[in-house]
């Protein structure tokens, strides 16, 4: 299965609100567009609690593929197929311990504030610019607790199915003590939110459409990591 690098870049930026105060929230629903040179598409984040986080990823041609995080564990549904994410997540816990210590601790990226303020989707933020691996970005973040907390279903997914926010990338995040408690609206033109809402959810959004599947090859590769 593959997602595209969007997903990611809203991951490393959400880890930003992992440190702010969390509060009891309504259900929040959350519509980025995503604009890449393989085409348009629209992510759309379903956020309940930590235990109930849904995202749709759906492409030019409309084909959607689903994360769905139910308790502790996470899905992947394409269609009627469920696959469980488990496996993935053991595999990446393992390389973890594999290449602990092999990476050199990153320097913090710096976010500039430009001076500048832009509203989209109805939310005012201000205007950033940072640079990662030599590249220049422009990024608007904004305060609004609900679109927080929606991009921090994000996290958790990610946390959930393959452990990707590590230490390191997250210490480089929390350490930007004047953004952390904001939500993403824009990164470039690459995403954009597109609307929020906190309308409540339906339970079916939340229930799983198969019987939950392995991931094929996932175990081969897993012991081979492990040595068993």
């Amino acid at each position: 299965m593959k997602i595209k690098k969007e997903f990611y870049s809203i991951v490393m930026l959400a880890g930003m609100v992992l440190m702010a105060p969390q509060a009891a929230v309504a259900d929040v629903t959350a519509v980025y567009k995503m604009t890449s040179a393989n085409g348009n598409g629209t992510q759309t984040i379903l956020y309940a609690d930590k235990q109930h986080v849904r995202m749709d990823l759906t492409n030019g041609v409309n084909k959607k593929t689903s994360m769905l995080k139910l308790g502790d564990k996470v899905y992947a549904i394409t269609g009627k197929t469920v696959q469980d994410m488990s496996q993935l997540s053991k595999m990446m816990a393992a390389l973890g311990k594999v290449n602990k210590g092999q990476h050199k601790m990153q320097a913090p990226i710096k976010y500039k504030d430009t001076g500048k303020t832009e509203t989209i989707a109805g939310i005012t933020g201000k205007v950033y610019r940072f640079e990662e691996n030599g590249k220049s970005h422009e990024v608007v973040l904004g305060q609004n607790k609900d679109l927080q907390d929606a991009v921090l279903g994000v996290v958790e997914i990610s946390k959930a199915a393959t452990g990707m926010m590590s230490f390191d990338s997250m210490n480089r995040i929390q350490k930007n003590a004047s953004i952390k408690s904001l939500a993403l609206l824009r990164l470039d033109d690459r995403v954009r939110l597109k609307s929020m809402n906190t309308r409540p959810i339906p339970a079916s959004a939340f229930k799983l459409p198969a019987k939950p599947q392995q991931m094929g090859g996932v175990g081969k590769l897993l012991k081979g990591i492990l040595g068993r």
